[in-house]
């Protein structure tokens, strides 16, 4: 359903202003479902549902694509749709829910965006009931991959989405290394811990590693920042465990540490000025276009996926290898793939995500006025994610035969060259369905998955030990945020001192943090029990 429905807020408030007034506590009772008896909903075979669909990908999908007919035919279903692009896909879907426009099936990134849409009266309640009548192979598949996952979905003791478990996330973010760069200023191997970090990003700025004649190089940019935060014992974003309690990464004590030395890199040219806007200039999020393109010497955007060379005919997904090849053949197939680096005390880390990392698929608020569509939609996305191995690879990958077909192994060989871009436009991929549960994912990624052990993806990862949104969160996190981004970034381009940390501290507890600590800490608590 996409009009007709006005969520609580009025439609000709800015998005921005939408936000604000989530954040600023606006509507959080709890809403009571209308749509009466779930047990009573059951979708008629006869009838074609048209339902409204938005998953987020980097090219629009036609309405007419191949595996949107496919599923459409199969299922009985109209399928509307949606082509919202992925890097700007939480401003877009704020603006069509601005304008009024719920989708049937969404998905949802983070745990805080889950409790806000909740609040605003965006998605439906899930009844458990209804969720095990008409996808119980999602439901039995999820839970048998993380036990109560879906209590991790609920706001207000209700459930709101299907938990998108990421069986990636058992590998930690890529540590990727220019091996021809290093070769050419005398290193042999990545360094391990941070001294000899610091001496390798020195040569990469300074010795013409390119051996160009020119000063035009850096050792790294934005997305190699959090390995230097490790080596300190905490990720800034990331809630981790201190005792018995948990803390929040950006304001310990640490992080002051490490701050200083960024700024001393900073200072001393060793990291990219143009840092603050990032590695990637457009296009598929995870493209390194700085470490591409030879400017910097060490990336960490993306997945370990991303920068695997090709492992057998029909291999995908290695998008920065890929272009890297197009560009500079010899320096790709010289990639040095290392450990995050030691700190003084002997800690390192780099990000790691969750099995459940906080993203879900979720329904708009009007199918609980409609728990027959509601049961549908369920419906269909266990047909198409959870029934069989088949269907699933049949979603990622197009029609067997035509696009694909499986090796003695059982992995899915691609046909016809085919790239991400070309299977989200045909409608596979994330486009039908993107639930990449691991009973699945990993038969057909298991050659992927050895690679990734091979080189070292199974250590030094850091996981966001908090995996609900906090009761005050919406109200606090959008500033406080704000002021860490602008703290860090200052601190460490030299605009403001160091001890500007000590106030940002201050300020963070006195905003909302200290709120937001005391609410985290209870939380693990009761976990534990």
């Amino acid at each position: 359903m996409r009009k007709g429905f006005k969520p609580r807020f009025a439609v000709t408030i800015s998005a921005s202003l939408l936000l604000a007034m989530a954040a600023a506590g606006c509507g959080t009772k709890e809403k009571e479902a209308t749509g009466g008896n779930s047990g009573d909903a059951v979708p008629k075979a006869d009838k074609t549902y048209t339902v409204s669909w938005v998953s987020g990908q980097s090219t629009p999908v036609d309405a007419n694509a191949k595996m949107i007919k496919y599923w459409g035919e199969k299922l009985n279903v109209k399928f509307d749709i949606w082509n919202i692009e992925s890097k700007n896909f939480t401003e877009m879907m704020n603006l069509k829910f601005a304008s009024g426009e719920i989708p049937d099936r969404m998905v949802v990134n983070g745990f805080s965006t889950l409790q806000q849409y909740v609040n605003q009266d965006l998605l439906a309640e899930i009844p458990l009931d209804m969720l095990k009548k008409y996808a119980p192979n999602v439901y039995a598949k999820t839970e048998k991959e993380m036990p109560n996952a879906f209590e991790y979905a609920k706001v207000n003791g209700k459930i709101y989405g299907i938990p998108k478990l990421v069986m990636y996330d058992r590998f930690r973010s890529p540590i990727v290394w220019r091996g021809d760069w290093l070769k050419n200023v005398g290193i042999e191997k990545p360094p391990e811990t941070i001294e000899d970090f610091e001496k390798t990003i020195y040569k990469l700025a300074n010795e013409d590693p390119d051996k160009n004649g020119k000063k035009d190089t850096y050792g790294l940019s934005a997305s190699s920042l959090p390995l230097v935060y490790g080596a300190f014992g905490y990720l800034p974003d990331r809630w981790s465990q201190k005792g018995d309690k948990l803390v929040y990464g950006a304001v310990q004590p640490e992080m002051k540490d490490a701050l200083q030395l960024l700024n001393k890199w900073y200072k001393a040219g060793v990291i990219d000025p143009e840092f603050i806007t990032g590695e990637n200039t457009g296009g598929y999020w995870a493209l390194s276009h700085a470490f591409i393109n030879g400017r910097i010497g060490l990336t960490s955007l993306g997945a370990f996926y991303h920068w695997k060379p090709l492992l057998f005919d029909g291999d995908t997904a290695s998008h920065d290898y890929v272009e890297m090849k197009k560009v500079n053949a010899q320096a790709a197939d010289a990639l040095v793939h290392g450990q995050p680096p030691k700190g003084p005390n002997g800690k390192m880390g780099a990000p790691q995500g969750s099995m459940l990392n906080g993203n879900f698929i979720s329904f708009g608020k009007p199918l609980e006025k409609d728990p027959e569509k509601l049961a549908k939609v369920l419906q269909i996305i266990d047909s198409i994610s959870a029934s069989s191995y088949e269907s699933y690879v049949t979603a990622m990958f197009g029609i067997e035969g035509q696009d694909w077909s499986f090796d003695a192994d059982k992995v899915p060989l691609l046909k016809n060259n085919l790239s991400t871009q070309d299977l989200e436009k045909m409608g596979a991929n994330n486009v039908m369905e993107s639930l990449e549960l691991p009973e699945f994912s990993s038969i057909s990624m298991s050659k992927r998955n050895k690679w990734a052990s091979d080189n070292g993806y199974e250590k030094g990862g850091i996981r966001n030990q908090l995996l609900t949104a906090l009761p005050s969160q919406a109200k606090f996190q959008t500033e406080l945020q704000k002021m860490q981004d602008q703290t860090f970034i200052s601190i460490i381009t030299g605009d403001k001192p160091i001890s500007e940390f000590d106030e940002f501290v201050k300020k963070w507890k006195t905003g909302g943090g200290e709120q937001m600590e005391k609410e985290a800490s209870e939380w693990f608590a009761k976990l534990k029990k």
